[in-house]
């Protein structure tokens, strides 16, 4: 071996040299940079960023908001839903009912002095028409329900019925023939 001795060690010694090249190729680097990901810190993209965070933000919003309306819908709805709101309702469309059919026939039945027979209409005398006769009834009328007025007039010598309606949301003058409605 001892003949091999400077074999050896050259090839020892090569190994070596080519082991510290090695090791000097990979400990090759560049300088560290630190680089922020987040566009708020670096600027880039920052624009797009934002307008990310604020759709996400109306977006988070808007659905809070539908559920507030939603659930306040459903509160409404459930005391619709109640008995005593169904009676309540149900009274109303009674009463509306009732006052729209006493107004009818006073508007267009035999009230006022005019009477119908045989598809014939029968005026009234002069006394019924200046109000001094009062036993067919009066020709006008008036009535006030939840701030509403409503003031009707039968006109028997212009064969027509004049209907005023005064209210909260409106005014309106309706003049409606009589003879009209015949059959």
């Amino acid at each position: 071996m001892r003949n091999n001795d400077p074999l050896t060690f050259a090839i020892m010694l090569m190994t070596i040299v080519v082991a510290m090249w090695a090791c000097s190729q990979i400990a090759n680097g560049t300088d560290l940079t630190h680089r922020y990901k987040n566009p708020s810190f670096s600027g880039i993209g920052t624009s797009a960023h934002y307008l990310t965070i604020e759709n996400q933000e109306r977006t988070r919003s808007d659905a809070i908001r539908e559920k507030r309306v939603s659930d306040e819908d459903k509160r409404q709805a459930a005391l619709k839903n109640t008995n005593y709101a169904k009676f309540i309702k149900n009274l109303e469309s009674r009463i509306y009912a009732r006052f729209s059919k006493e107004m009818e026939e006073a508007l267009f039945g035999e009230a006022c002095g005019s009477t119908w027979s045989s598809g014939a209409i029968t005026n009234p005398n002069s006394a019924v028409t200046n109000n001094e006769d009062t036993s067919f009834g009066d020709c006008s009328g008036e009535m006030t329900f939840n701030g509403t007025n409503i003031k009707f007039t039968k006109d028997t010598s212009a064969d027509e019925v004049i209907l005023e309606i005064n209210g909260p949301d409106g005014n309106s003058k309706i003049t409606l023939p009589l003879n009209d409605f015949q059959f």
